[in-house]
């Protein structure tokens, strides 16, 4: 593998606490969701899986992570919801929507969102919902009908997030390589995102099913922006490790491959910062009351 690291490597332990019943990635003991009020939930939607972490406000800490719930345990009564409907800060919530658009600020008009929801093809039984993508760009997405009465029944539609929001500030916190192709990886879906000097230059999803389908997404992307890959550094993050099989044409095959470093909150000492970088990044996220 030619994957390089942006820090000193260490070795990586996969899990340091678990709970009895081995349902999360890591729970330290000081989080009692009686005590909640100091802290914020952020869950992140994929389908029909989410994943969850809480983060102690003060400290910008990790308290407790876990992955691959199904979404039915978002509503079900147990000890999972007791966790999940404490009394947080706050809570805010990234969906990974298949179909969205993107929209300059200069064209957006709140009063024209129908017209834009078209572009969805956007059906009666589902939600419209409407982000401030970065500084410069809107981002309007549908959600169905039964995800929405999955969320609403305890959460507020208002701090629902496009994925793609979190990933990008996440990003944007730390910029070490100058505008390099991003790509985050869950499953078998990549996010690609590339700036051109600080200004949205592309980004879009697309599902493979192979590492010659995902390398063949990268190349694609690179030449319609007359990106060099032989130059560019190519900066991943998501569900995978080094010796992961999806990444492999990928970190075989190009010159300048990195594992993204930025880290959004603190955590615990080995856990691997790219993995729950799109997750932690519904911090950075604030509330448009348009949704």
């Amino acid at each position: 593998m030619r994957i390089k690291r942006l820090s000193k490597s260490g070795i990586i332990f996969l899990l340091l606490f678990l709970m009895s019943n081995q349902r999360f990635n890591y729970y330290d003991p000081e989080f009692n969701p009686a005590d909640a009020a100091g802290c914020s939930l952020l869950i992140m939607i994929s389908d029909n899986t989410f994943s969850f972490a809480i983060i102690q406000k003060r400290a910008n800490k990790v308290l407790v992570w876990g992955e691959n719930y199904r979404l039915e345990e978002l509503n079900t009564s147990g000890d999972l919801s007791d966790i999940l409907l404490a009394p947080f800060a706050e809570t805010k919530i990234g969906v990974q929507s298949q179909s969205f658009t993107i929209v300059h600020k200069d064209l957006y008009r709140a009063n024209q969102l129908a017209g834009f929801a078209k572009c969805l093809d956007a059906q009666t039984n589902e939600t419209i919902l409407v982000n401030l993508l970065d500084d410069d760009n809107y981002v309007i997405f549908k959600i169905s009908g039964e995800l929405t009465t999955a969320i609403s029944e305890h959460f507020d539609l208002k701090w629902v997030f496009f994925a793609g929001k979190p990933w990008i500030a996440a990003i944007n916190m730390a910029k070490p390589y100058i505008q390099p192709l991003y790509a985050h990886i869950t499953g078998s879906v990549v996010q690609l995102y590339h700036t051109n000097n600080d200004k949205l230059d592309f980004y879009n999803r697309f599902q493979f099913s192979n590492p010659d389908e995902l390398m063949y997404y990268v190349v694609l992307t690179a030449n319609e922006l007359n990106i060099n890959l032989d130059a560019t550094s190519v900066i991943l993050s998501g569900d995978i490790t080094v010796s992961d099989k999806r990444i492999q044409r990928v970190s075989d095959l190009l010159p300048k491959v990195y594992f993204n470093q930025n880290q959004v909150v603190s955590l615990p000492s080995g856990f691997i910062s790219h993995q729950i970088l799109m997750l932690a990044g519904l911090s950075l996220c604030e509330s448009l009351a348009v949704n």
